[in-house]
């Protein structure tokens, strides 16, 4: 396995591995391909995870909104409003539709 990075000893040099290129002497492999390619899977894995979470967040918001609507309209029902509130929330469980 060929290093894709190589660190000079204690410092926080860093220089990519070159095709026909050594590193002389102080620099040491920092990586190799199978550590990079594990490292960017595991972001992969997170990001996926992150934005699953952001949909679940969003998707309660916009519920929570709805049913906002609908007590606010109950307390305050006129027959234009009524319809104007079933109308919102129509419309905010239409946008959390069009996320999925």
């Amino acid at each position: 396995m060929k290093p894709v990075l190589y660190r000079y000893r204690d410092s926080e040099s860093v220089i990519k591995h070159m095709d026909g290129y050594t590193p002389g002497e102080g620099w040491e492999p920092l990586y190799s391909q199978d550590q990079v390619d594990q490292l960017q899977a595991q972001l992969v894995r997170q990001q996926k995870s992150y934005e699953a979470e952001i949909k679940v967040e969003i998707d309660s918001a916009l519920e929570r909104a709805a049913e906002e609507i609908k007590q606010l309209n109950k307390r305050h029902w006129f027959s234009k409003q009524s319809d104007f509130a079933e109308f919102l929330v129509d419309a905010i469980r239409a946008l959390k539709e069009s996320k999925e």
